[in-house]
């Protein structure tokens, strides 16, 4: 695999995922995840401060093991005056140098708060952070965030649904411009894994786009999690991709999934899936 993997520490928080039985993962647990990604190359993590304890965790494995992840953070609410100092504070309690990337946790908090950017242009010249980001959802902010110059990074949703139908002319102009494109959800938070006979009346919708993802793998001889990952990997505008994992065999399992390449065959299969509308996509609008 020739894209940067992230591991995403949400999990490690709180309860997350439509398809989570097992609840967040115990402190030895989430070490034992952190110790295999380290020793397989995975050397970055995504987090937030709205992910609970996660950075408290994160934290404490690098004061034990010595082992210092290169840190994605995303910040929200939070008032400019607290901004550097609230990176200082971060920094030093993570071990770390400085924060590779910081996000606006949304779209709606960097429209609100462009008065920040200043401030986050300053702490790149003093070295606290390397890049600048902002975690998006719709097409529409993606068209936003793209034509903004001080905005290095763009993390976005990206699987077999919300796939290069939705996306893939926005994001290569993206990629064109320059941007450091970073995708998450690629189970869809576990969605993918269900099966279309078991979905959830609040996604049942989605329920003829999933049974032809289905219909893909058993034609292809290809399992969803293969699908799931090889996916996005096999996408010339995509850069890092975000997963996300509740125990360390599922991500070894993960790690071996994406050893393998994605016949293009089957890729431009799952590039003609034109989910409608796109909104059914994203987990904010299954109430």
């Amino acid at each position: 695999m020739n894209k940067n993997l992230i591991l995403g520490t949400v999990q490690f928080g709180v309860y997350y995922g439509i398809n989570n039985k097992a609840g967040k993962p115990d402190t030895n647990s989430v070490f034992d995840i952190l110790e295999t990604a380290w020793d397989n190359g995975v050397d970055t993590l995504d987090t937030a401060d709205a992910y609970g304890d996660a950075i408290n965790l994160i934290s404490s494995f690098h004061a034990s093991s010595g082992k210092i992840f290169k840190i994605n953070s995303k910040f929200k609410n939070l008032r400019t005056e607290f901004l550097v100092d609230k990176l200082r504070l971060d920094i030093a309690h993570l071990g770390c140098n400085k924060i590779n990337i910081i996000f606006f946790h949304s779209y709606a908090e960097y429209k609100e708060n462009k008065h920040f950017l200043d401030d986050l242009l300053r702490a790149k010249d003093d070295e606290l952070v390397e890049f600048l980001g902002v975690s998006i959802y719709t097409n529409e902010e993606l068209k936003a965030v793209t034509d903004d110059p001080s905005i290095d990074v763009i993390q976005l949703p990206f699987n077999l649904l919300d796939n290069d139908f939705q996306r893939g002319s926005l994001l290569a102009l993206a990629k064109k411009k320059g941007k450091i494109i970073q995708v998450r959800s690629v189970f869809l938070q576990g969605l993918f894994f269900m099966g279309s006979d078991k979905l959830p009346h609040k996604v049942s919708t989605l329920k003829p786009w999933i049974q032809k993802i289905e219909e893909i793998g058993a034609q292809e001889e290809l399992s969803i999690e293969m699908l799931c990952l090889l996916y996005p990997s096999s996408q010339a505008y995509i850069d890092e991709i975000i997963i996300g994992v509740d125990t360390k065999v599922q991500l070894l399992r993960n790690l071996g999934v994406f050893r393998a390449a994605l016949p293009s065959t089957v890729k431009e299969k799952i590039n003609q899936i034109a989910v409608t509308p796109s909104s059914i996509l994203y987990p904010t609008n299954w109430i």
